[in-house]
């Protein structure tokens, strides 16, 4: 079994048709897992939402999600967040934002815990720390714990109480036998690393891998629709350069 592996995809259709396309021709897969933030920022959420319902992907709900459908207050939301997510709010149909209701806030499947943010505080907390990374470990109890949130892709190992960031090497497959690990696959709809083209992660149950990719996408329509809604500028710059 070959699982497609995203998060944080943002409304962002141009980047998630890229990447469903790329993992198309690196071998397929069966399922879509989903870390969550399906919508939000980006200009295309109820194309982006029946694209996830077409593959019957398996998704957890992000902070983005749940607060476009009253279920989570948007106060921690800074300005350019809140504008996009109130313009998010207007765009959904019934079915759409009932959707996005639905899912759950953690899922575990084939040996995985699901989560956006952490296994600790699903909705909110970011995962990029060591001293964060260790805390978490036991809040699952599953050998993996896939998560989203930070944009940034991470593989970290449990270690006698500790956590360790490993190098999730572009391309190159990592065993994930023997320990506890939490993987982050990056970010489809808004890289926050330096590098703009959407990432996303394919699990091979075959040989217990998980390798990590990027592809290039047609930014600039993103950019155009971006703006022709006239959601926040910074938030359509910022595509162009993945901060």
């Amino acid at each position: 079994m070959r699982a497609l592996i995203v998060a944080d995809i943002h409304s962002n259709l141009e980047a998630f048709e890229g990447v469903i396309a790329d993992a198309e021709t690196r071998g397929g897969f069966d399922q879509i897992w989903s870390a969550g933030d399906l919508v939000g920022y980006g200009p295309s959420p109820g194309q982006c939402i029946q694209l996830m319902r077409r593959y019957d992907a398996k998704a957890v709900a992000g902070n983005h999600d749940l607060a476009s459908v009253g279920e989570m207050s948007p106060e921690a939301f800074n300005d350019r967040a809140l504008a996009a997510l109130i313009w998010t709010t207007t765009q959904l149909s019934d079915d759409e934002a009932e959707y996005l209701r639905g899912l759950p806030r953690r899922l575990e499947l084939d040996g995985f815990t699901v989560v956006h943010g952490s296994p600790r505080h699903p909705e909110w907390e970011y995962v990029h720390t060591p001293e964060t990374a260790a805390a978490n470990f036991a809040h699952f109890d599953t050998p993996i714990c896939l998560i989203g949130h930070t944009h940034i892709a991470i593989m970290c190992r449990s270690n006698g109480g500790g956590a360790v960031f490993e190098k999730f090497q572009l391309g190159v497959p990592s065993v994930l036998t023997g320990d506890s690990f939490i993987v982050n696959p990056g970010a489809v709809g808004q890289p926050r690393d330096g590098d703009p083209r959407a990432g996303y992660a394919v699990f091979d149950s075959d040989d217990q891998t998980i390798t990590h990719h990027r592809v290039e996408y047609d930014v600039t329509t993103t950019q155009r629709k971006m703006s022709d809604r006239g959601l926040p500028s910074h938030l359509v710059e910022r595509l162009a350069r993945g901060i």
